[in-house]
């Protein structure tokens, strides 16, 4: 609630613009709450440009701040009953944790804490109210300007947190680093930094910090640790830091600093190196003594590997089972000794500790860890939103309670880290909360928040949520509400409900495939019509709505929008679009669109372009450069987003020519072609007009036996790549079971093509039937738009809004335990559903991935009252069963045959059995399993008579708003932006551990100059300019463009795989010459040749005159460890993947997802006429160029590179 008022008259006025305020607080009070009412100053100056001042006579002032206990005016105003604290009291009369209390008495406002840090909320609830945003600093957000600073008469306000603390980790910091390396004195995330973001914390109410571990250690100066006990923040550290340490950057410095030879961070290792290990925690221990802190007991590897336990490890005696219980047994002596530091040094061990089960150590503590019971245990999503587990019965009487970890932001395996932003929608999130303080979990809250820039949305719902969670009146409650409120609460204009729909839609169907996560083809373009274009069209909406919010905005706000809500729509907008349009250049090759492989790729290009724009203008010019080096999502560290789609230019471009393809075909029928509608299918489908060839082409449609009831977007028109002509029935009544035809003519060929349009008469519905009806060949159902539902006692369906898979709402069980007795009996969801077919069909269904690692995920399906057929998932936990694919896809796909199914009406049931089961949609095929991403829109509905969303239009982007946004906005032009950076993987590069260690960069001013370009007419033939005759080698070098090998000559050519006669090295673009460069890759995902003589080869004839020993270079790009990884060979004899300098796997978080140089390996090459060979070994994994050396000099960049020449030998 903002209470506070701009007006002089009708409240209490505490001071105007001009005039002085005066300002009570004991000098007893703590530091924290001193230095929280020097910041309320502060704000009071901001709002109305009151200055102000701190006095010891109450009597003379109007605001009067004091902690009860510490305050000796607040205390006696109590004692005297002039101020009543009762809702400050638990029901035993003690005070509450963190409670707070603003209440006018008189003329005054009094602000009144149960402890120190309550009094500080209370402070900050009042420079929020005021106009203070808690983002003031870290996001820009304008204060806003009062005249007057007044409360209501009679008010009186009492909050306290539900859940103890509230806090945040950071943690895959490297971009906030190099933010602090060039914005503050201490060269490094330290007091500087640390002190706005605890000022951040507490005017979030948040009292806790996991600070970070990755670039430095928060020991390494006591400024930090001192600051946060001056300010009131407590401190912990994670799962694999113990006993305060940071254990990857301060544990080889303390034994180097100790002298302490051959100690290892390994508990097994008995006797002096268990001693060092105690010693190491102990003196952290005492560095600490004096602060609150939270201490993290138990023992992970440095950093996030494994428990190391070395000796149990090589003891051959015992078993598996007796490895594990040994380490069990380990682990507990670990925790007591740490307990003992604890008691020691502290004269306390029940000082604030936990325990973090998590990867390996959760098995350990399943097998029987011994925990005493004041250790807080904190559970632990899988990293991707999905919390694994709660705490059972038993755990739940623990006096120590319970807290959770959750991720935003994740530095993951190979392919699945998010670190630029975060599309978990906040009702997702929320939903996991929910459950997580449902279950127990509510005495500390940590969350994952990367750098901090750009999660402000998602910071403060977390730490709002667990202030307010389990209280009647909330704001978290309801996703949407809260970012309803948060956009209305930093920004005029009245523009939150707007943002609060973009917002769900934009994150549902961001997250269906996170911007870090996308790969080529992860959306079809031919099945169901174009499910990726019509996402690409809704997103499109949500950014052109997002935009005319910044557009309404006061000039002041417009920056504070952009970076708090804003960028992440452009970022999601430019990403998908960028990787669309490469499907569409490579779709566009494969059916004979030659131009619009073209142009789709350019249109790829361009919203790369404008995306590194907007990436410029929010480090470089945002906020006069204020955040420069904190959002890099192309370099490391951390590692990179999704980058450089594969498209496919054309190679060669012909005369003019027409062709048609239909919806649903891959490719152009070459005899039939035809679309079918049906009254309760699709309403709305399409056909595509191209030109095979240069220039353009001019066509008519003649309907013939349709014309009056067909209706077309276009019927005539000039065409030079592609149109997309929208097709309906315009008049069922006329249609219903008839055809005709579509002959599309080339006016100045006089060549036509004939589309046969069929319509069917589709099911005929009873009366009063209300439900789903069959079309297409599928029913696809909305699992919370049900037609019937039982519930039984507490157990039940319910709907949680917002959180289906890529839109939508879903409905997730709830049961105190398990009901797999007698399943036909549980509460249940019934689904009408009308067949015009019959057979024995599949289901499949989508299910949110709700985890439970101790126990099972089991719903029931029945048909018409039959026995339910029990469907399991066996993801129950990280790592089981398909979960990768399931978390990156945002959801698990479940199958399971139904009984054999009558024509006509029928029910569906979806049974209870295991608690928070999930489920958002269910598709039945009656025609055949069809496999997409997002499976067919929602089937026709007789009650709900779903709204059509056809958004079948091809996604063409509007350049016009995207100059306005790039010269408003952006104010950037795109010669400003630097060219991606040369990196070189050479010989040393492997010497070291890459896991944190940033690249050498090399900067380029130019690129190439252009070198497949079509001509003036639009005509081309690339392979023609490739050349002819060997390479040959100068001055012990050999330059080779790989594409070479297109030519298919004796001196270039390619091999097919012998195992997969369709898998051939085929082309894809690159970034050199001047970006029109080719590349060579297999395009087939996921293969890896074990046999290097079946898989495709490229090879390449050189001619050597100084023979030796070369360096093979290669100019590669890959997206994970999946694709990193290729052969080479001489004359047929392949090198072994030993010899190469990295062992055969290129991976290294330093180098997925970019362009770079590696030096492969050495080969020995004699003199005379050779052929070397490059052959896969891992699919898609892209090359662009070969460069063979015998010196030690790096490969030129793209504006130096110049190709071997060639010669004919007979």
């Amino acid at each position: 609630m903002n209470y506070v008022m701009d007006i002089e008259d009708g409240g209490i006025l505490l001071t105007e613009r001009g005039k002085k305020i005066t300002i009570y607080v004991s000098q007893n009070e703590s530091q924290a709450v001193k230095c929280a009412a020097n910041n309320l100053l502060g704000d009071i100056y901001k709002v109305c440009g009151c200055s102000g001042e701190f006095s010891n006579d109450v009597n003379e002032c109007k605001l009067i701040i004091g902690t009860i206990g510490k305050s000796k005016a607040i205390d006696k105003m109590i004692e005297e009953g002039n101020l009543d604290v009762y809702e400050l009291q638990k029901n035993d009369g003690s005070l509450v944790w963190e409670g707070y209390q603003l209440k006018n008495i008189g003329e005054c406002l009094y602000i009144i804490g149960t402890d120190s840090r309550g009094t500080i909320f209370g402070i900050y609830d009042l420079c929020e109210a005021m106009g203070v945003s808690p983002w003031y600093y870290f996001a820009d957000v304008p204060v806003k300007k009062k005249n007057y600073i007044s409360i209501p008469k009679n008010f009186c306000k009492t909050d306290s947190p539900s859940i103890m603390y509230r806090g945040i980790f950071i943690n895959d910091e490297e971009e906030l680093n190099a933010w602090a390396i060039s914005h503050t004195k201490d060269g490094t995330i330290g007091p500087e930094t640390y002190r706005h973001v605890f000022e951040l914390l507490l005017r979030l109410k948040a009292n806790y910090i996991w600070p970070a571990m990755h670039v430095n250690y928060f020991n390494e100066n006591p400024e930090n640790g001192k600051m946060a006990k001056e300010m009131g923040i407590v401190v912990g550290t994670s799962h694999c830091d113990m006993l305060l340490r940071s254990n990857q950057n301060e544990w080889e410095p303390w034994i180097e600093k100790k002298k302490y030879k051959d100690s290892s961070y390994d508990y097994s290792i008995p006797g002096r190196n268990r001693e060092i290990l105690k010693e190491y925690w102990r003196e952290s221990v005492e560095q600490n003594k004096d602060y609150e802190v939270c201490y993290t007991v138990g023992m992970r590897g440095i950093h996030d590997y494994g428990f190391k336990t070395e000796v149990i490890d090589k003891d051959s005696t015992l078993t598996s089972g007796e490895k594990q219980a040994a380490r069990v047994k380990l682990l507990g002596e670990v925790i007591r000794d740490q307990r003992n530091i604890l008691k020691d040094v502290l004269h306390n061990e029940n000082t604030l500790q936990i325990f973090i089960p998590y990867k390996e150590v959760l098995p350990l503590y399943d097998n029987g860890l011994e925990l005493s019971e004041d250790i807080t245990l904190i559970w632990v999503n899988d990293n991707f939103g999905y919390m694994r587990r709660f705490p059972d019965q038993k755990e739940l009487k623990r006096s120590g309670g319970h807290g959770l970890y959750y991720h935003n932001s994740y530095w993951g395996h190979p392919g699945m880290s998010y670190l630029f932003i975060n599309s978990i929608p906040l009702a997702h999130t929320g939903n996991e909360l929910r459950k997580s303080y449902e279950s127990g979990i509510r005495k500390i809250w940590v969350l994952n928040v990367g750098s901090i820039k750009p999660l402000e949305q998602d910071i403060e719902y977390f730490l709002k949520y667990g202030w307010e969670v389990g209280k009647e009146e909330t704001t978290t409650k309801d996703a949407f509400e809260f970012t309803k409120h948060w956009i209305d609460n930093n920004f005029s204009g009245g523009h939150g409900e707007e943002a609060a729909k973009l917002y769900d839609e934009f994150t549902q169907l961001t997250n269906v495939c996170k911007v870090e996560h996308m790969y080529s083809d992860v959306f079809s373009q031919t099945t169901y019509g174009d499910e990726a274009g019509r996402r690409l069209n809704k997103l499109k909406e949500i950014f052109h709505r997002a935009n005319n919010i910044y557009y309404a905005l006061s000039e002041n706000e417009k920056e504070a929008f952009f970076q708090m809500f804003l960028m992440k729509i452009h970022a999601s907008y430019y990403i998908n679009h960028e990787f669309y349009y490469a499907d569409r250049s490579t779709l566009s090759y494969n059916q004979g669109k030659m131009q619009c492989a073209d142009f789709y790729l350019e249109l790829s290009r361009k919203m790369c372009d404008y995306k590194r724009a907007m990436l410029y203008f929010y480090n470089k010019k945002m906020s006069s450069g204020k955040w420069d080096k904190i959002l890099t999502p192309e370099s490391f560290p951390p590692p990179c987003t999704a980058l450089y789609p594969a498209g496919k230019p054309a190679l060669k471009i012909g005369d003019a020519e027409m062709d048609v393809i239909v919806w649903n075909e891959k490719v152009p029928e070459i005899n039939h072609q035809s679309i079918t509608f049906s009254p309760y299918g699709i309403r709305e489908k399409w056909l595509e007009i191209f030109n095979k060839g240069a220039g353009n082409i001019h066509f008519d449609i003649r309907c013939e036996g349709c014309d009056e009831w067909i209706s077309l977007s276009e019927a005539s028109g000039e065409i030079i790549g592609e149109k997309r002509i929208l097709l309906s029935v315009s008049d069922w009544a006329l249609a219903s079971g008839h055809s005709g035809c579509l002959v599309i003519n080339d006016i100045i060929t006089g060549k036509s093509k004939t589309v046969v349009i069929e319509t069917e008469s589709g099911c005929s519905i009873p009366d009063k039937f209300e439900g789903y009806v069959e079309a297409e060949g599928y029913i696809s159902i909305i699992a919370s738009k049900y037609d019937g539902k039982i519930d039984f006692n507490y157990s039940k369906w319910i709907v949680i809004k917002n959180i289906g898979r890529y839109e939508g709402d879903a409905v997730q069980a709830v049961c105190h335990e398990s009901l797999e007795k007698e399943v036909k009996k549980n509460p249940y969801l019934e689904y009408n559903i009308l067949f015009e077919s019959e057979g024995n069909f599949l289901l499949e269904i989508y299910r949110f991935l709700t985890l439970n690692s101790k126990g099972k995920i089991r719903f029931g399906v029945g048909v018409d009252g039959g026995e339910p057929i029990i469907v399991e998932s066996e993801i129950t936990d990280e790592w089981r069963g398909e979960w990768k694919s399931s978390v990156v896809s945002n959801g698990e796909k479940m199958y399971l045959k139904l009984p054999f199914i009558n024509s006509g009406m029928h029910k569906l049931r979806l049974y209870v059995i295991d608690n928070y089961v999930t489920i958002s949609k269910m598709i039945i095929y009656t025609n055949g399993f069809i496999n997409t991403n997002l499976g067919p829109e929602v089937s026709y509905h007789t009650k709900y008579n779903l709204k059509e969303r056809n958004r079948n239009e091809l996604p063409l982007v509007h350049f016009e708003e995207l100059e306005k946004i790039r010269t408003e906005q952006y104010r950037t032009e795109f010669e400003e932006v630097d060219l991606p950076k040369i990196i070189y993987a050479d010989k040393n590069f492997w010497k070291y551990n890459r896991l944190y260690m940033p690249n050498e960069e090399y900067g380029q001013q130019y690129l190439g100059e252009k070198k497949y370009m079509a001509d003036s007419n639009g005509g081309k033939d690339i392979i023609s300019k490739f050349g002819c005759g060997v390479f040959e080698e100068k001055d012990g070098k050999i330059a080779i463009e790989a594409e070479y090998a297109l030519e298919e000559s004796e001196n270039a050519y390619l091999t097919k795989s012998m195992e997969w006669q369709d898998n051939v090295w085929s082309h894809t673009q690159s970034e050199t010459n001047g970006r029109s460069g080719l590349a060579m890759y297999v395009s087939t995902p996921g293969i890896e040749y074990k046999d290097v003589q079946k898989s495709p080869g490229m090879h390449y004839r050189i001619h050597v005159n100084n023979g030796g020993m070369y360096n093979v270079w290669l100019l590669v790009k890959f997206d994970d460890n999946t694709s990193d990884s290729c052969y080479v060979a001489l004359d047929g004899k392949i090198q072994p993947l030993a010899c190469q300098k990295s062992g055969g796997s290129l991976f290294t978080f330093s180098t997925q997802q970019i362009w770079f140089w590696t030096l492969l390996s050495e080969l020995e090459i004699p003199r005379g006429i050779h052929t070397f060979s490059i052959y896969a070994r891992k699919s898609r994994f892209r090359i662009d160029r070969i460069y063979l050396t015998k010196g030690d000099e790096l490969p030129w960049s793209d504006a130096q590179w110049e190709d071997s020449d060639r010669n004919n030998y007979i």
